[in-house]
């Protein structure tokens, strides 16, 4: 993603129509891959297969992330075929002199980083169920962030008020991904349990219904990279767009509350769900692509690289909440599951009120969010 920072000088306000034509792509793996790894992770006739050549069923699997390990090779195999594609796009940049490389780093950034380092590890250590495993993403979570500290301290002006923005919607995007990411836990837990899984009489992967998300970016992207280019200016701001992208994400939560309380009679239509992943497609398109056009568009020009690292690091620490909140979709009670699928509705919907709230401030800060 940060390779297409060349969009920030070329594209201007195709920015984010581009983005989302680029995230289509993103969503043809995602298509394919639960359609992949669920087969041969969950279907019959695979863990039969495997148990005929001599292997135990249960390590079927490991053959699902060993095709998720072929996929990575096979795309690392097409990016090296097609760099002549980027021209000098992402090449190595010239080396930084002394002067340069003090504004980026020095003893203080050192100092803050091995304390943040520590601190997470700590807090992993204390709160965590798994012993060092527990430390290890606290850890490189808070040695990120005190890295960022150390470097932000150094800007002024204009480059101080761009990264402050970005922080801004990192806070807003780790609340969207903590709530989308459900939908590789608990969503696939009410798939799994409480949502018919049969099709004329033929049972098919629970996870399958991953790839139904996927297929609706790739249907919507196109869309709304028209809407985007048509409006030009009169576009929706970036924070503006990010608040629509927690609005649909909190209404895709509503409407699966109001599926859980439907499953006291027996499993409910998977229709409940698609159209759950529909509204928080919508809701991607409008906080994903963007939030990567608007960092590439914020971050002072030798940053980049570092502020799509923080982009990236809100979805990994939404997934990481989204990962410890399944403890509360154990069961299979209805008022159980509704309070929590409200709960995650109430607080997605309250982030989005908030950065409504905060718009016009944000668009003062910097009217490059606009």
């Amino acid at each position: 993603a940060a390779t297409d920072e060349h969009i920030k000088q070329e594209w201007g306000a195709k920015r984010d129509a581009a983005f989302s034509i680029f995230y289509m792509g993103i969503n043809l793996g995602a298509f394919l891959s639960p359609i992949v790894v669920g087969f041969l992770a969950q279907h019959i006739w695979f863990r039969n297969f495997i148990s005929s050549m001599g292997f135990d069923p249960k390590s079927s699997w490991h053959f699902g992330f060993g095709a998720a390990g072929v996929g990575m090779t096979l795309g690392l195999i097409q990016y090296v075929i097609g760099r002549n594609r980027l021209r000098d796009v992402g090449a190595r940049p010239e080396k930084k002199t002394a002067t340069a490389r003090s504004e980026s780093f020095d003893y203080v950034t050192g100092a803050l980083a091995a304390v943040g380092g520590v601190t997470g590890a700590a807090l992993g250590l204390y709160f965590g169920e798994a012993g060092v495993v527990s430390a290890l993403f606290p850890c490189v979570v808070f040695f990120f962030v005190g890295y960022l500290l150390g470097t932000v301290r150094l800007l002024a002006g204009s480059e101080l008020k761009n990264v402050l923005v970005i922080f801004i919607l990192f806070l807003f995007s780790i609340v969207f991904w903590m709530t989308f990411e459900q939908a590789g836990s608990s969503l696939t837990l009410f798939a799994d349990r409480l949502t018919r899984i049969t099709i004329f009489g033929w049972a098919y992967p629970s996870s399958w219904f991953q790839s139904v998300q996927p297929i609706f970016i790739i249907i919507l992207a196109p869309v709304f990279a028209g809407i985007w280019q048509k409006m030009g200016d009169r576009q929706p701001s970036s924070p503006g767009k990010f608040t629509f992208g927690l609005l649909f994400a909190g209404l895709a939560f509503v409407v699966v509350t109001i599926a859980s309380m439907l499953t006291g009679g027996g499993r409910v239509s998977p229709l409940w769900l698609i159209f759950v992943y529909f509204l928080q497609s919508i809701g991607e398109l409008c906080l994903s692509p963007v939030g990567l056009s608007t960092v590439t568009k914020l971050a002072p020009a030798r940053m980049v690289g570092l502020m799509m690292g923080v982009w990236f690091l809100s979805i990994s620490i939404g997934s990481y909440i989204a990962g410890l909140t399944t403890r509360f979709f154990a069961g299979n009670d209805p008022a159980v599951l509704t309070r929590a699928f409200g709960t995650f509705a109430g607080i997605t919907l309250i982030a989005a009120f908030v950065l409504a709230v905060l718009t016009p401030l944000i668009k003062k800060m910097t009217p490059r969010a606009a």
